[in-house]
């Protein structure tokens, strides 16, 4: 009904067709066809033809006129007014470690869609130091981690434990590490310092996908979360030491109701989640 009244007033107000048409960026044919579909919606003839082609309104149009208008402001404030009150949606940042996006978003943005229409949300990935820093700056509200990491700043919440392994051939002399900074590259420089083993090729990479890859191929060995372990991937457990936690990490002095509404609403619905998860 818009595009309707739209075309109607551009014709009233310039008193052609082609005018009105080229005011809307529409074709004359389509201007023709709105202004018939108008004139059967309200039973009367709006416009007649004069001399030299003119376009004469007639009482119906000058009647609906008015009313044209006025419906056409309504409806663009109310555009204005909910444009508003998205503009005023309160940002909601989340930073989550690699093996984060992979094992725990999934199960975490539906604990989110309730809040959707109050909230900018942003996700994104970095290794777990820099997610730590962000959250520890306030840059973040909420952030995964699987690193062991501690300030006054921020307040930590265990969410699972999960269990890395040495994975890939064994008798190679590649392993592949993680970028500084990686909660797994954390852990692998913990296994070779402890191993005292000294591979011969050290290959540094920033993704754990590609790490796992590489793996599969037989073309090294590295630290891999045990769910990530394909039918024949050969692999070997480490013991107890090699368990990682997965934590959640907020501003510890937060004060905005809705970002602290979210935060324990999270807590609260995605741990037994994630629980059943990590036992499968």
């Amino acid at each position: 009904m818009f595009s309707l009244f739209e075309t109607f007033i551009a014709i009233y107000e310039t008193r052609s067709f082609t005018k009105a048409g080229q005011y809307l960026f529409i074709s004359q044919p389509t201007v023709t066809v709105r202004i018939k579909k108008l004139e059967e919606e309200v039973g009367n003839s709006l416009f007649i033809r004069g001399k030299n082609r003119e376009v004469i309104p007639t009482e119906a149009a000058k009647l609906l006129y008015k009313k044209a208008v006025q419906y056409v402001q309504d409806w663009e404030n109310l555009q204005a007014e909910l444009n508003q009150t998205t503009l005023a949606k309160k940002p909601f940042k989340i930073g989550i470690s690699q093996s984060a996006a992979i094992g725990i978003m999934p199960l975490l943005y539906p604990k989110l869609v309730p809040y959707l229409y109050q909230i900018d949300l942003k996700i994104s990935m970095y290794d777990s130091e820099e997610v730590f820093n962000r959250v520890e700056n306030h840059d973040l509200h909420f952030g995964i981690i699987e690193k062991p990491l501690a300030s006054e700043q921020v307040e930590t919440f265990p969410l699972f434990k999960d269990e890395l392994v040495l994975a890939g051939n064994l008798e190679s002399e590649t392993f592949f590490t993680r970028e500084i900074g990686s909660g797994v590259g954390h852990y692998i420089k913990k296994y070779l310092q402890e191993e005292s083993f000294t591979p011969r090729y050290l290959v540094r990479m920033n993704n754990n996908d590609m790490i796992i890859a590489h793996i599969q191929a037989g073309l090294g060995v590295s630290l891999i979360s045990k769910r990530f372990i394909s039918e024949g991937m050969p692999y070997q457990s480490l013991g107890n030491k090699y368990q990682r936690s997965f934590t959640s990490i907020t501003y510890a002095e937060e004060k905005d109701p809705l970002m602290l509404e979210i935060v324990q609403h999270i807590r609260e619905s995605i741990v037994g989640d994630v629980a059943l998860t990590s036992r499968q």
